[in-house]
């Protein structure tokens, strides 16, 4: 199993397996690794001719044959590049490949790579067949699971793409565009080229930033978690009324605000047992796993709060979620009886 690092240098190298799969959480990331195998292997001027990139949700196996047993045009390679295939759906109840996979998987060619490139579709690990899928391709080329970094990654990422550009992110202000734009690092990079269009080369301050990214909805509704904690009522509402003029989901809006409500309940719930907080970390590693800021921020939240006002609070939450699903009622009505009856708690 490759380590992201080992993956980026074999790459880098360019001695390559004759299959991948690549996995994981992070979606910008496992992109870009799957376009640096089909780059390096085939280059960008016979592309059209060594290259084939198959959508593997309408893609048959013998289709994915027939790709790998071209041969190369004016390249060492030819490279199949294929989006999301049910490869466990080829392994049967007695955890065996069935012949077609086997087929494939055994006649490659030394002058083909076969990279199965998992953008949406989960692999699950503990499952028995998605287990035998990464053996399997293990034993005759390699696995990479690439996660999403940390927050403290992103902002050095952030840090480092700037200097690329001749501009300068300090960590303060990497951490600022964090929290307005969120952790997803395809749209961090978009953003953060959209800065440095505008600044060009220097410095980037906070009033750039401002001027020029586009807030995401988690960020936008943490603020408004924060008002109702604050009690700011009229920024509150206001706020409200913005995400709707923004054409924001109410589910989404609603989610968003409950998780924050969760993060506080948890901490608190968590302390008075006499236990840190920061092991909620091991107990919700996917919710807070090198993201120990949210709990920062909901332990100071939660102190505004006794643990049976935020189990009111959940309450509340969970009405408004069953009205906004199951009621013909106003959505920004159910919201705004919300935030009231949250401001009271």
């Amino acid at each position: 199993m490759f380590t992201e690092e080992t993956f980026k240098k074999h790459i880098k190298n360019g001695e390559f397996l004759r299959v991948y799969i690549i996995y994981g959480n992070e979606g910008y990331l496992k992109q870009h690794y799957a376009n640096m195998i089909c780059d390096k292997a085939v280059g960008k001027d016979f592309a059209d001719f060594n290259l084939k990139k198959l959508d593997g949700k309408e893609t048959a196996l013998n289709e994915i044959y027939d790709c790998i047993s071209s041969f190369p045009m004016m390249s060492e390679y030819t490279c199949t590049l294929v989006k999301d295939f049910p490869l466990n759906n080829h392994i049967n109840d007695k955890g065996k490949p069935d012949s077609d996979l086997e087929t494939v998987l055994s006649d490659i060619p030394e002058t083909s790579i076969l990279v199965f490139w998992m953008d949406t579709t989960e692999v699950d690990e503990k499952n028995s067949k998605w287990s035998k899928i990464i053996k399997l391709i293990e034993s005759i080329g390699g696995c990479a699971k690439i996660d999403k970094r940390t927050r403290s990654q992103l902002e050095k990422l952030i840090m480092a793409s700037a200097a690329k550009r001749e501009c300068n992110l300090s960590r303060e202000n990497a951490t600022y565009m964090v929290n307005l734009v969120g952790e997803d690092m395809s749209t961090l990079q978009n953003e953060l080229n959209k800065v440095c269009a505008y600044v060009g080369s220097g410095d980037i301050t906070r009033e750039h930033i401002d001027k020029t990214v586009i807030v995401s909805v988690e960020a936008k509704v943490f603020q408004l978690s924060r008002m109702i904690v604050r009690g700011e009522a009229d920024n509150a509402f206001e706020n409200l009324t913005n995400l709707f003029k923004l054409r924001e989901e109410p589910v989404i809006i609603l989610s968003v605000l409950s998780k924050a409500f969760v993060d506080m309940y948890r901490v608190k719930a968590i302390k008075e047992k006499g236990v840190s907080y920061a092991k909620l970390s091991e107990d919700f590693p996917s919710a807070y796993k090198g993201r120990t800021f949210i709990l920062d921020n909901a332990a100071n939240d939660a102190s505004k709060y006794t643990l049976t006002q935020l189990k009111t609070a959940l309450d509340l939450l969970s009405d408004a979620d069953r009205r906004l699903k199951s009621t013909n009622e106003s959505p920004r009505t159910i919201l705004e009886e919300l935030i009231l009856r949250l401001l009271r708690v």
